[in-house]
């Protein structure tokens, strides 16, 4: 039976990247005058150098933002962290506290976020948005905290506005119906899947805070 589930959500997975490489391929590029599609540069810096303008990215920094976040750094180690909150619960009991039990937690936090990032970047390419997250063209601890979180659930347009997105507030969610009925024990329920997926915001927004502060520029 689990392995028909893993069978089922891989499929999932090829026919969403497909579909949204369909939906990539038959938009009209946009253009990228002197600026990195996709990216917002480093706030401005105390000598006044500013931020560059912001320019939708083109289909293939669109897979390359894609690639970054589901196989990246982040995604190993948001997984990491997570598995590791998860042991110390443990959550769920039914799996040990050893290794073999971290492993399986490793697993299923890493198949739901992989599940999570396909669905946001194939629902953002159907309906022409950059889920992807981008540093805030400002400066100030506020204002950039402040931008990382409000980012948990909005994304760009192709004309650069930012709005609110139905990609990000969906796809925590089938992330964590996936996994917990691919992963965990039989008697968890769709309420125990959604609140997981609820729980995915918090994990969002810190990685968001890292993104905003820590991380070096891509």
């Amino acid at each position: 039976m689990l392995t028909l589930q893993y069978r089922f959500i891989v499929a999932a997975l090829l026919i969403a990247t497909s579909a949204a490489a369909h939906s990539q391929s038959t938009s009209s590029p946009q253009p990228a005058p002197a600026a990195v599609a996709g990216y917002v540069a480093n706030p401005a810096t105390p000598s006044g150098h500013a931020a560059a303008a912001y320019t939708f990215p083109d289909n293939h920094q669109q897979f390359r933002n894609y690639l970054y976040s589901t196989f990246g750094p982040p995604a190993f180690i948001s997984s990491a962290v997570g598995a590791g909150l998860d042991q110390r619960k443990p959550a769920p009991p039914e799996w040990d506290s050893g290794a073999q039990g971290y492993a399986e937690r490793y697993g299923w936090r890493f198949g739901m976020q992989l599940v999570s990032q396909t669905t946001a970047y194939s629902l953002g390419a159907l309906i022409h948005e950059d889920v992807a997250y981008h540093r805030c063209a400002c400066a100030g601890f506020l204002p950039r905290t402040t931008h990382a979180f409000v980012s948990t659930l909005t994304a760009r347009t192709s004309s650069g506005r930012i709005v609110f997105s139905v990609p990000a507030l969906v796809s925590p969610y089938a992330g964590s119906f996936a996994a917990v009925n691919a992963w965990y024990p039989a008697r968890y329920e769709p309420a125990d899947a959604f609140r997981i997926g609820s729980m995915s915001f918090a994990f969002k927004a810190a990685g968001n805070l890292v993104g905003e502060f820590l991380a070096p520029p891509r």
